[in-house]
């Protein structure tokens, strides 16, 4: 990774950058991620391990209860299959009372892949509660509560309230400048 800049590292300190922090966080166990799949032989990418997981637990499904189920795009959904039935993870059958619809589900190879990255899941779990540990914060619990916190009152009605616009605070600041 590279070296952090003092511009970086304000930025990393300020509460209004909040939402890049997250999203650094997530890009770098991302990137780790990618890195022990291929060093233990995963066969898959990382995207599509909820796709798996959640395929594993039904007999079968259509894209849009794939979707919904793991609170997905229809199109996000439909890429991940996509990739799935390359790899010969998941196959897809036409429903009997729905010609319209495919049913999705695993190949005996996606349901080996389910059970290994079931055991992964499980070291997974205890590498992300050890690392909780040793910075002293459930990062599960607290971001969980963030999120849900966010659903409940959203980011803007958190604002401060002004009777002024920006424009018109900035204008205030440049006179006060001068």
């Amino acid at each position: 990774m590279a070296k952090e800049s003092h511009f970086s590292n304000q930025i990393r300190s300020n509460y209004a950058f909040m939402a890049k922090s997250v999203f650094d966080l997530h890009c770098l166990i991302q990137s780790q991620s990618e890195e022990l799949y291929i060093e233990k032989e995963m066969g898959f990418p990382v995207f599509a391990s909820s796709t798996l997981l959640f395929l594993s637990n039904v007999e079968s499904a259509s894209i849009m209860q794939i979707a919904q189920g793991l609170n997905l795009s229809h199109q996000l959904a439909s890429q991940r299959l996509k990739i799935m039935l390359k790899l010969k993870l998941v196959e897809g059958i036409k429903d009997d009372n729905d010609k319209r619809r495919t049913l999705y589900h695993l190949t005996p190879k996606g349901q080996e892949k389910s059970e290994i990255l079931n055991l992964y899941c499980l070291d997974a779990a205890q590498a992300f509660k050890n690392l909780s540990d040793e910075i002293g914060v459930d990062i599960q619990s607290v971001l969980n509560s963030a999120i849900t916190a966010l659903q409940n009152k959203s980011f803007g009605k958190r604002f401060p309230e002004h009777l002024q616009s920006y424009k018109q605070r900035v204008a205030l600041k440049k006179d006060e400048k001068a």
